[in-house]
């Protein structure tokens, strides 16, 4: 949450494509550094180390994906995305395969040469079609002039944080409710191969989709899709079974980021995208994120996983019912007229 607004606004000043660059050669080094560590202080340490420099990759690719598509008129955010969730997949069955056979510390210097192999073609072979232009100051003013010129940008990320709070258990906690349903580690692999691909076609046709239905509505759709998603995980211990509801995956994050990205997109200058998109992962991945690990790690320590899966289903479905009333209200006050049908 405080790391990447700092991140993005340093990649403004000094260019998108360098920081990055730089964050992915922090992240190829201790990642291989994390082999080395013996006890639960240094691997503590290496970790927090690491979320520095790594939390600040995926937004920082997203703003350079967006600025390609802004200088070349070509293609859309979600047909470029979409490549991600294809590495995702193929990672995903390979490692749930490869932990089964091999010690699981491998992992660590694999993951660091493939990012090593990232940052090389993206140094190397990446090359802008324009030159970014640097800001002529870097202040925190500017943060202040961004996120409060329309209260529509500061109340969205706000229901986001909350959002981000009750969908943790899809993300990093499924994992422990595959273990907790008697899945094995070729079911996590499958699983999270079929997330991403179900990621593929909200990705190439998310824009289309925003066109069609609005960002806003779209947000409040995947918001209820998510809410349902939990549900489903809350009733069944058939990993088969999770594994399909996991292909909800592609509306529940996907259209979600889509939609989310272009909200706060409408609100952002192009000269500030790296912040911009800062915006959009501390206040869901970043502090909605850590604050919802810390409540499910709390919540499932008393009711299990599948517990916590039926309560923060509810929760997310009444901030469904609260943000609805909210657009409502923002409506009512700003006018139709004034609301663009992007929103």
């Amino acid at each position: 949450l405080l790391l990447l607004p700092f991140w993005g606004m340093i990649a403004d000043r000094f260019g998108r494509k360098n920081i990055l660059v730089f964050n992915m050669f922090m992240v190829f080094l201790l990642l291989f550094g994390f082999i080395l560590q013996q006890t639960f202080f240094s691997v503590l340490v290496f970790t927090y180390l690491f979320t520095v420099f790594y939390s600040s990759i995926v937004p920082l690719t997203d703003s350079v994906s967006l600025d390609y598509l802004e200088q070349s008129g070509k293609s859309t955010y979600g047909s470029l995305r979409l490549w991600a969730s294809v590495g995702w997949a193929v990672s995903a069955l390979v490692t749930g395969y490869f932990i089964n056979t091999e010690k699981i510390y491998l992992i660590f210097p694999v993951a660091s040469l493939i990012m090593l192999s990232n940052l090389l073609i993206l140094k190397i072979i990446y090359r802008p079609l324009k030159v970014q232009k640097s800001l002529q100051s870097l202040k925190l003013s500017h943060l202040k002039d961004i996120l409060f010129k329309d209260r529509r940008l500061v109340i969205m990320l706000v229901i986001m944080f909350f959002y981000g709070v009750f969908s943790a258990p899809i993300h990093l906690f499924i994992n422990v409710y595959y273990e907790e349903i008697g899945a094995k580690y070729y079911h996590v692999g499958y699983a999270y191969a079929f997330q991403a691909l179900s990621e593929l076609p909200f990705f190439f046709f998310g824009q289309k989709i925003i066109e069609k239905t609005g960002a806003r509505r779209l947000i409040v759709i995947t918001m209820l899709v998510t809410s349902m998603r939990m549900l489903i995980y809350s009733l069944t211990s058939n990993p088969w079974v999770a594994i399909c509801t996991g292909m909800l995956h592609g509306i529940s994050l996907a259209l979600f980021l889509v939609a989310f990205i272009a909200f706060v997109h409408q609100f952002i200058p192009p000269q500030w995208r790296a912040t911009g998109q800062s915006f959009v992962y501390a206040f869901y991945f970043g502090g909605g994120m850590a604050a919802g690990n810390l409540w499910t790690g709390f919540l499932a320590g008393f009711i299990g996983m599948q517990g916590a899966m039926l309560t923060e289903a509810a929760l997310s479905f009444v901030l469904v019912v609260i943000t609805l009333f909210v657009f409502g209200v923002l409506t009512k006050l700003t006018g139709r007229n004034k609301i663009s049908p992007g929103l």
